[in-house]
């Protein structure tokens, strides 16, 4: 039998704890091990409990869900962290897939993406939920994107656009090597080049330009 996938809640309203608490109840291979309603609280619970994925609000009482965030996936203290928010703004999704954020879903979405995006990130990718893609796409390419998407011509190699598919997916250079079967350094040099090419700098423009050429589907 699977072990299932250990979560915990950060959010200050308790209706929103409870309400991802019955969703992640109506299935089996996920659980809820703890939550929270503030940072502070967040750190101690994430240190007691080690769990998979921390779902977290951006809006806590005492600081960004975003800060948290950081600490967690910089202290190891949890695998994943998934952002759960009522904020549309594309400039939040942005700033959590910078720190290193694998999943982003809105509150008004419907619950099962809560579950999708849990799924998703353990099984190494990355998820949006559709608003939030949707959101994302709407924010303008960098100017060497355009051009290139106005030539209909990406400029990439096959593998260099396989590289920068998986990085926006979520992908590790290291299991994007394994899948590969190439080393870690070459992956680094076709991500490299790749970027270089499409003038990306930053992961959120990564993964834009993967949004905006249908390459978010699963793989």
């Amino acid at each position: 039998m699977t072990t299932p996938i250990r979560t915990v809640i950060i959010d200050d309203h308790p209706l929103v704890i409870v309400g991802a608490r019955a969703t992640i109840d109506t299935t089996s291979d996920i659980v809820c091990v703890g939550a929270a309603g503030t940072g502070a609280d967040a750190l101690a619970l994430i240190k007691e409990t080690g769990p998979d994925v921390s779902v977290i609000d951006i809006a806590l009482p005492d600081m960004s869900g975003l800060t948290l965030a950081e600490q967690i996936l910089k202290q190891q203290l949890s695998a994943y962290v998934v952002v759960m928010t009522i904020y549309p703004e594309r400039s939040y999704a942005q700033q959590a897939l910078q720190i290193g954020v694998k999943g982003f879903i809105q509150k008004c979405s419907a619950p099962e993406h809560l579950l999708l995006a849990v799924r998703s990130v353990t099984h190494g990718g990355l998820y949006l939920d559709p608003p939030t893609a949707q959101e994302l796409t709407r924010a303008a390419p960098s100017p060497g994107s355009r051009a290139l998407k106005a030539a209909g011509v990406p400029g990439l190699t096959r593998r260099e656009q396989d590289v920068l598919r998986l990085v926006a997916l979520g992908y590790s250079n290291k299991e994007i090597g394994a899948r590969a079967n190439v080393s870690v350094k070459s992956i680094e040099t076709y991500k490299a080049r790749a970027t270089e090419k499409l003038q990306l700098h930053t992961r959120a423009q990564i993964v834009h330009f993967a949004l905006t050429h249908g390459w978010m589907s699963a793989v």
